[in-house]
């Protein structure tokens, strides 16, 4: 009888250690993975954490807690801000500009007024339709980790780690059965080890889709219960590895009848569209063009070779190989299976603290080593002395609108001539900035003609139409 008990006090106690070592290790709900938010990734990932942390991409929706986290002129506030710090639940941005939010009946909904930090000026915002403007269904999707649309929650405030890689549950799970000492009591069989060790639990994707996801503008009607159409500002059902699903409608310059998104020759003029521009620029293209395109610069059959140039993952994959605290076999692509052309992390690293990033100038010259030296004519490619302006200053000009101001680079990747100024009151790229904005157009105009032969200018010109 009392070998009985014994057993049975030995199991109880078993199981009591068990669970004990799985409270914080075992969160799989089923076999579908589920968003466990970016703190689980720091134990694992603690510089790529640290430089998530010191990036724009948690900072931009909040829960308000304390002062410091607005930069908002509360002490000079014109009439029609109707509102007080006290007033406030969370906040929308924090470097150009700042919208105000509060809680009703459960959903956030926006102050009719708003702070654009490179004007200094408070503006007025969604004056008439603030009620309805339900965060939920307007801007979570893009601030907010593993929104679910139909209850409005989600896991964390702002892009964390999940919004570019999935959810994570799976991932932690299998990390921690190998790494965690109290794990490894049970799940220490080799088997087993290489298993997770070669599991694909988590997206690593360099896939533009990623980005584009919440770099776009444009619609999702989506059915929710009781057959009511509910519209989304955002792609609903989206998760990297994917591309954007259909249902969602990007917003485009045919549609754009006021003219407030795009400029007359199609490129971007608001902010969140980087995506759209990006798609439609070579850079997109640049792998499938080397398959399929012949020019005068390269008229000889591809190598792999040309995939330094031409493919962002054989780009990434090289970066990774040639890291001196890389340990991993790395197998560069080749012609044949290489998938992506140039997409967002080829010049965009996630991973980098702010500090620590390269000027943009460097992204270009790794491919575009001739163009940084002579045109085709022996003539010098940039009219401006480079201790002035970069690469991105003409073909990155600061066309699109935020703030208040044009303030953030076109990803259209061409020059905006002068001309363009005159046929659609845009900026170019001759008067980007500070750069001649105290000359004249018909100055700019003249200067570009002579600095550019005919025929580049007429098919620069030639875009425009």
């Amino acid at each position: 009888m009392k070998t009985v008990k014994y057993l049975l006090l030995l199991i109880i106690l078993t199981l009591i250690v068990s669970i004990y070592l799985h409270k914080d290790t075992t969160i799989i709900k089923g076999d579908k993975s589920f968003y466990v938010g970016s703190k689980s990734c720091k134990q694992c990932h603690s510089e790529k954490h640290k430089s998530w942390s010191h990036s724009s991409h948690p900072k931009i929706f909040k829960k308000f807690t304390d002062k410091s986290q607005i930069i908002a002129d509360f002490k000079n506030r014109p009439d029609f801000v109707n509102f007080d710090i006290d007033d406030i639940d969370v906040i929308i941005g924090y470097q150009w500009e700042q919208v105000f939010a509060r809680e009703i009946d459960g959903e956030m909904y926006p102050f009719p007024a708003k702070w654009m930090e490179l004007t200094k000026k408070w503006i007025p915002y969604k004056v008439k339709k603030w009620h309805k403007t339900p965060l939920t269904q307007k801007c979570n999707g893009c601030h907010t980790t593993g929104l679910d649309k139909k209850t409005g929650e989600f896991i964390e405030y702002g892009v964390g780690c999940e919004s570019c890689h999935g959810p994570a549950s799976q991932h932690v799970q299998n990390k921690s059965m190998l790494k965690n000492f109290e794990c490894n009591i049970c799940h220490n069989s080799q088997t087993l080890k290489d298993i997770l060790e070669n599991k694909e639990d988590i997206v690593t994707t360099i896939k533009p889709a990623v980005c584009g996801q919440c770099h776009s503008r444009g619609i999702e009607n989506t059915i929710m219960t009781h057959q009511t159409e509910v519209q989304f500002n955002f792609p609903t059902e989206y998760l990297p590895g994917m591309e954007l699903s259909k249902k969602f409608k990007p917003t485009t310059s045919q549609t754009d009848k006021k003219g407030k998104n795009w400029w007359g020759n199609g490129v971007s003029k608001n902010r969140h569209q980087e995506y759209a521009d990006f798609a439609k620029s070579a850079h997109a293209s640049s792998l499938k063009n080397l398959r399929i395109k012949r020019n005068d610069s390269c008229n000889e059959e591809p190598t792999d070779k040309c995939l330094k140039c031409h493919s962002g993952d054989y780009i990434i994959k090289k970066r990774q190989k040639e890291n001196p605290n890389n340990t991993k076999k790395i197998i560069l692509p080749n012609l044949v299976n290489a998938k992506e052309g140039i997409t967002c992390v080829v010049c965009h690293n996630p991973h980098e603290l702010e500090d620590a990033k390269h000027k943009a100038e460097d992204s270009c010259k790794d491919c575009h080593t001739k163009q940084t030296k002579t045109m085709k004519n022996n003539k010098k490619h940039y009219p401006c002395p480079t201790n002035k302006v970069g690469c991105v200053d003409c073909h990155m000009p600061k066309i699109v609108k935020t703030g208040g101001k044009f303030s953030l680079r076109s990803h259209a990747f061409k020059i905006i001539p002068p001309e363009a100024t005159q046929k659609y009151g845009m900026p170019n790229s001759c008067q980007n900035g500070s750069c001649h904005s105290d000359k004249s157009v018909e100055w700019a105009k003249d200067a570009y003609k002579k600095f550019y032969n005919k025929k580049n200018l007429a098919d620069t010109i030639k875009e425009l139409k």
